[in-house]
């Protein structure tokens, strides 16, 4: 005999024949199921167009946008103030900080 039991069996771990058919499906339940595949391509498809008009929505806000930044920078005419290198304080240190990692 072996020392090791088997796991008693359950409910699940019965085998039977229930869903398996030999006979083809029933032409109401095709025509049933090809209907909902028709249902599912509309929503989809509505899915689609709306992301599409939404798509043109942000592209038309991002000509606008471009169009705007145009227009600011031409009434600048090259009157925005140039940019200088910042000079750092004469006679001062930066602060050293000991920075220190703890595993």
């Amino acid at each position: 005999m072996s020392g090791q039991r088997r796991p008693s069996r359950g409910l699940a771990d019965l085998r039977t024949l229930t869903g398996r058919s030999d006979t083809p499906i029933p032409a109401h339940k095709a025509y049933l199921r090809i209907s909902f595949l028709e249902l599912e391509r509309a929503r989809r498809n509505q899915e689609m167009r709306t992301a599409r008009d939404r798509f043109d929505v942000i592209r038309a806000r991002f000509r606008e946008i471009d169009a705007e930044i145009a227009d600011i920078l031409a009434s600048l005419n090259g009157a925005a103030p140039r940019a200088h290198a910042l000079e750092a304080p004469v006679g001062r240190q930066p602060a050293r900080r000991n920075f220190q990692i703890a595993y």
